[in-house]
């Protein structure tokens, strides 16, 4: 009997799918998630938890060494929210727009090795695309601080399918993760078959997470917010990791972390070690930095089909 891993990879997924924890995953990071919930943990480490909306990343059909993932696996788009929280936080922590000097995959938690990880200096701002049912049972226990952000779960879907499509292997003979269409793509994330699972499932273990922990410190943060007012999101960052800062250092920071700023810093100012190749003409990690793209991609029947999912799942309409 055919599992929702091998039914994503027939849909059209290049990548080899597992499934672990009632989840679809990639193969390729199969070996980290199996010893995670045995990894030390530190009190003051900050977890940025999202889902992945460019999880090529994640390994293209083969069973990949730690030294493949430090030398290839890229990081998740700017316009996730994932790399914009990541770097508002570490700014938080200096105290100053400061720009980390590595990029955001330096600590991203299932695809580094604990050695690796133990390097960072506290805090660590480690992020993860796992949901909480697969991380160590030490970080609730320790009662780390936890950033979840979310959005628009069908512009993640968008985002997710435009980098499966696109991304640059070493090899440049090895087809994208993705090589079907846009419509079995949208098909396999409804019915959660792609890597990591659907965005309405894994956020729907997201938003449980207060009730089940109400003890962990935990704040959610919307992407559709951080377009809005920045800073204010900067100030409610800062807060929350007890690093109240000045209000023009808000705006500082918010600044530096506007999309065109960003794309310039990550792409000129920071060390180069973890980014990775694209398809020529691809816009790479920074595609848009907007919301409500969808509209331009899914069908009216796709949408109220999305929509119907969604309404099973959350008990109430789609918000968006």
């Amino acid at each position: 009997m055919s599992t929702r891993a091998d039914e994503g990879m027939a849909a059209g997924f290049s990548l080899q799918l597992v499934m672990t924890g009632g989840l679809v995953m990639p193969a390729g990071i199969l070996h980290h998630i199996t010893s995670m919930k045995e990894r030390r943990v530190r009190d003051d480490d900050i977890f940025v938890c999202t889902y992945p909306k460019s999880d090529s990343r994640d390994f293209a059909g083969i069973v990949l060494t730690d030294t493949y993932i430090n030398s290839v696996t890229h990081r998740t788009s700017l316009r996730t929210g994932t790399h914009w929280v990541w770097e508002m936080l570490n700014m938080a922590v200096a105290g100053e727009p400061e720009y980390a000097k590595h990029w955001q995959n330096c600590s991203f938690y299932e695809s580094r090795t604990e050695d690796e990880l133990d390097t960072l200096p506290s805090p660590r701002i480690i992020f993860t695309h796992l949901t909480p049912d697969l991380l160590p049972q030490d970080i609730w226990n320790r009662k780390c601080r936890v950033v979840n952000v979310q959005r628009n779960p069908k512009d993640a879907v968008v985002s997710f399918f435009v980098q499966h499509t696109n991304q640059n292997w070493v090899d440049k003979s090895r087809d994208p993760a993705f090589v079907g269409s846009w419509d079995n793509y949208v098909d396999a994330h409804i019915k959660g078959n792609v890597p990591f699972d659907s965005v309405m499932e894994h956020s729907l273990r997201w938003n449980r997470f207060p009730q089940e922990h109400p003890d962990v410190p935990f704040l959610q943060v919307q992407f559709e917010d951080l377009k809005k007012d920045a800073v204010r999101e900067v100030q409610r960052l800062a807060e929350f990791i007890n690093r109240p800062l000045s209000g023009d250092v808000y705006e500082q920071i918010a600044d530096a972390c506007s999309f065109s700023k960003l794309k310039y810093a990550s792409e000129n100012i920071k060390d180069q070690t973890f980014h990775n190749r694209w398809r020529e003409g691809s816009s790479g990690y920074f595609r848009k930095g907007e919301t409500g793209d969808w509209k331009n991609w899914f069908t009216v029947a796709q949408s109220e089909r999305f929509d119907v999912v969604y309404q099973q799942l959350y008990n109430h309409p789609f918000p968006y």
